[in-house]
């Protein structure tokens, strides 16, 4: 069977079964979350851009944000027969890419993006895996659906597999 390649664009998420391959590309401060089912090779990547729905005022887009794109990919996984407890998540990215932005400031969403989905990924009961977040660079991230690895892409340090 051949693999499929589904891109996942800023503001979007996408759930698909094995043999797919998710990939997201540019992951600055926003992040690549992955939410996997290693027993039905079924899985997600989101890729939010800010971290809070609940503070936005436009929110015709929930897969823009960290909480609620969690919480869409998890009732999509469920639909799809995944029970929450068998899920395993893995995040990506918020780097904080403006150095004129105090690493400590409100406005480093980067540092926002992280301890949002660390917290509604607690919340929920999902354990994280793993995670590649921080620094000052982009992410290029790819979810293997057939293994539930990941490969991270960067200009500095080329890729490594998580």
């Amino acid at each position: 069977m051949e693999t499929k390649i589904i891109e996942v664009c800023m503001g979007q998420m996408e759930i698909s079964e094995s043999p797919t391959r998710l990939i997201t590309r540019g992951l600055g401060s926003c992040l690549g979350i992955t939410l996997y089912d290693p027993n039905k090779g079924i899985g997600g990547l989101g890729h939010p851009m800010l971290p809070d729905i609940d503070r936005a005022r436009i929110k015709s887009n929930q897969s823009r944000f960290v909480n609620s794109v969690i919480v869409q990919m998890v009732d999509t996984l469920e639909k799809m027969g995944c029970t929450r407890v068998g899920l395993v998540a893995k995040i990506f990215g918020g780097a904080h890419m403006f150095s004129f932005i105090a690493t400590d400031s409100y406005l480093n969403v980067g540092q926002k993006n992280i301890e949002m989905a660390l917290t509604k990924l607690k919340e929920m009961n999902i354990k994280v895996v793993a995670q590649e977040v921080g620094g000052t660079f982009g992410r290029t991230v790819e979810l293997n659906l057939e293994t539930g690895k990941v490969i991270v892409s960067t200009v500095s340090w080329g890729e490594k597999e998580i």
